[in-house]
């Protein structure tokens, strides 16, 4: 009975003293929460390739999230803002291919895309509309000098105007070749 009558005894003065730090904690400001925005290098995949302020500086559009995934020797990337689901910007990144220009051209480039000039060995761009819940898209495909196969693919807010798709046109292609690799 004694050891009964100790034990209640300690929990009482440990209820006491925590009901007393638990007065001086509420008084206690707490400290503030601050975001920190994680590079998107640090997702690890394709998005090695990327920062946030090297994308903005290509097609003007502002990112700050990141993910990324592997899947043998395919790599892809995608980076979104925090608030809403679109826009995002992709890229995919086939390691190596034994393609040449014209299979690639033949074979890999979408019926109804365009050839673009400059890019790599061989490149495309095809642009779909709006569609499901969100806005048009712009996808550039190309054979990089280092033999990979790699697609930028840029994914618009429903709201989004021709003009806009066409600045992107433009935009995504200089990010597609400061992206082209050589080795």
């Amino acid at each position: 009975m004694r050891s009964r009558t100790v034990l209640l005894g300690a929990v009482a003065l440990l209820t006491l003293a925590g009901c007393n730090n638990r007065g001086k904690l509420d008084t206690d400001p707490l400290p503030p929460i601050q975001q920190v925005e994680q590079p998107a290098a640090s997702a690890g995949g394709a998005c090695i390739l990327w920062d946030y302020s090297f994308i903005n500086d290509k097609i003007g559009v502002t990112f700050d999230v990141a993910a990324a995934d592997q899947v043998d020797d395919t790599s892809i990337c995608v980076v979104q803002t925090v608030d809403a689901q679109w826009p995002d910007l992709s890229i995919s990144i086939v390691e190596r291919t034994q393609a040449n220009a014209k299979q690639f051209l033949d074979d890999l480039k979408p019926a109804k895309a365009t050839t673009l000039k400059g890019l790599g060995q061989a490149g495309y761009r095809l642009n779909s509309p709006a569609s499901g819940g969100h806005g048009p898209v712009v996808e550039i495909g190309w054979l990089s000098q280092a033999k990979q196969l790699q697609t930028l693919r840029f994914t618009f807010a429903k709201t989004a105007q021709a003009a806009d798709v066409t600045t992107m046109d433009d935009n995504l292609l200089e990010l597609a070749k400061a992206m082209d690799t050589t080795t």
